[in-house]
């Protein structure tokens, strides 16, 4: 009786997915009024992987103190996004606030001279049959010159 050899195993290499990185570039001021605070937040997509992905949506939260607590004074979402392969993809999101916390966050943006304004959400990214979902929240600084900026009509400081 014959033995039956199996042939030698094959090398495989399998490609290792790397989870993509998502960061709070900026918050600005682009106008102000009694009635609404417009925003824009810029948020950086970043692909490590040798291969494209989609940024299904990006949904967020604008956070504002006032006082002792932080108040919701708007939210946005980025849509669906192609972010190419070792690539980074900036977006840039207009939110506007025309709610009731707007007024405590600009009472305190008066009587503090500026305001901390945090963001706070979770990307939802898909690459082939893998996907990740990715938290973020990051607090920058509002300040007078910036709002003094947008009343004013100019293009904010880059």
């Amino acid at each position: 009786m014959g033995m039956i050899m199996s042939p030698p195993a094959e090398r495989f290499t399998m490609t290792v997915l790397h989870e993509p990185v998502v960061s709070l570039e900026d918050v600005r001021v682009r106008k102000i009024s009694l009635s609404s605070l417009d925003l824009e937040v810029t948020i950086r997509v970043e692909n490590p992987n040798l291969i494209g992905i989609t940024l299904q949506q990006l949904p967020f939260t604008v956070l504002c103190s006032a006082g002792n607590k932080n108040q919701e004074i708007a939210t946005g979402n980025t849509g669906r996004v192609k972010i190419p392969a070792k690539g980074s993809t900036v977006l840039r999101i207009p939110v506007t606030s025309q709610n009731a916390a707007l007024i405590g966050a600009l009472a305190t943006f008066v009587t503090r001279g500026g305001m901390q304004v945090t963001i706070q959400g979770k990307a939802t990214i898909d690459c082939i049959l893998f996907g990740w979902s990715i938290p973020f929240s990051k607090t920058l600084a509002v300040t007078m010159a910036q709002v003094a900026e947008a009343v004013a009509g100019k293009e904010p400081l880059k």
